[in-house]
């Protein structure tokens, strides 16, 4: 029927899109099912589609996690250049939400398991910068598997410095807008970089849809959905989820916070939250959420490891302050590393100690 190379024989087509559709095929080396992207004909001859699909293989090659989708290699079958991944037998997050409501407990579990795989994305320098229900899929044991990099960008490090930071997605100009408009961040929507907490943001809108069931900036058209996002605050999900704790509204509120510094910084710090919050909706007794408050909660806190000598020096200049010798102390560090939880336990230790 379909192309064929000697190793992969194309069966059904499982879906397309704008940029490429995605095959069904046999491994006959290895005698299993795979996955097979290719670009669609009209960009097939395009230099920066194809580029973008070879970045695209080797972002997501590098994340060996359970719940985003493996890729196996890059193949050239018929002349066409195809990304070879798993298969994930399943659907969409965007289909299974429009099949029916979800319950709080399914809702908070989905949400664990995209964070945890962002989470490891970002560990490893990757920024998805598309996040939405369609990059998502929802296996038949009722997993996650987050799919689609072709939009990623590393991030810098002090070890990779700016100039070295490599966009995965297509080759943009600078301002050039990359993404899908309704899970844009503001800064995104407005030619901004993207960074972790543009990431956040989109999780942020995933996880009202989860819960609520319809998109929290949501209008009668793009623009206007646009424009939502970037100036209005989202509709109050106590509208549709009445009975969701205060803690989890807070939740939200950071997580859509128009402003990156008053979003979370980290997926790491998100998911001691979401655990926290499942705890809760589920009747069990849950240990105090930072997001309760606006300000550290004191030492009923989440423990906190590791940044011992930072927070070593942080003491140190703390003891200069109460003996009257104060100074201006500037915490720098890239995005999601940990600047804020550690200016918020040096807050706690302040308080504690009078």
């Amino acid at each position: 029927m379909s192309p064929r190379s000697s190793r992969y024989s194309l069966l059904d087509s499982l879906g397309k899109g704008g940029m490429g559709e995605v095959f069904l095929a046999d491994d006959a080396q290895l005698g299993r099912k795979v996955a097979i992207k290719f670009l669609t004909a009209a960009l097939e001859a395009d230099p920066k589609a194809r580029e973008r699909l070879h970045r695209e293989a080797r972002s997501a090659a590098a994340l060996d996690h359970p719940f985003i989708c493996k890729i196996h290699e890059i193949v050239e079958i018929d002349g066409r250049t195809g990304i070879v991944m798993e298969h994930v037998v399943g659907e969409t997050l965007q289909a299974r939400m429009r099949q029916s409501r979800l319950s709080v407990a399914d809702a908070l579990a989905i949400a664990g398991e995209i964070a945890e795989a962002i989470e490891e994305a970002h560990r490893r320098r990757v920024i998805h910068r598309d996040l939405k229900p369609s990059n998502i899929m929802v296996t038949e044991q009722g997993h996650v598997k987050v799919m689609d990099f072709g939009l990623a960008k590393l991030m810098h490090t002090d070890s990779h410095p700016l100039e070295q930071a490599e966009t995965i997605g297509p080759l943009t100009d600078s301002g050039m807008r990359v993404g899908t408009p309704a899970y844009m961040a503001p800064e995104q929507l407005l030619g901004g970089e993207a960074d972790v907490r543009s990431d956040i943001f989109a999780f942020g809108i995933l996880l009202y849809e989860l819960l609520a069931g319809v998109h929290p900036f949501t209008r009668s058209s793009q623009s206007e959905t646009m424009s939502a996002i970037i100036r209005e605050a989202p509709v109050p999900i106590r509208q549709y989820a009445g009975d969701l704790p205060k803690s989890a509204r807070l939740m939200l509120d950071r997580l859509l916070a128009k402003e990156p510094y008053r979003r979370y910084q980290s997926f790491e710090d998100l998911r001691v939250d979401l655990r926290q919050l499942a705890q809760e909706t589920s009747g069990q007794t849950p240990v105090p959420r930072s997001v309760e408050t606006s300000e550290p909660s004191g030492p009923t806190r989440t423990p906190y490891v590791g940044r011992e000598t930072e927070r070593a020096e942080l003491r140190r200049l703390l003891e200069q302050a109460k003996a009257g010798r104060g100074s201006l102390v500037l915490i720098g560090g890239e995005p999601g590393v940990g600047k804020t939880r550690l200016t918020e336990e040096l807050i706690v230790e302040a308080r504690a100690s009078g």
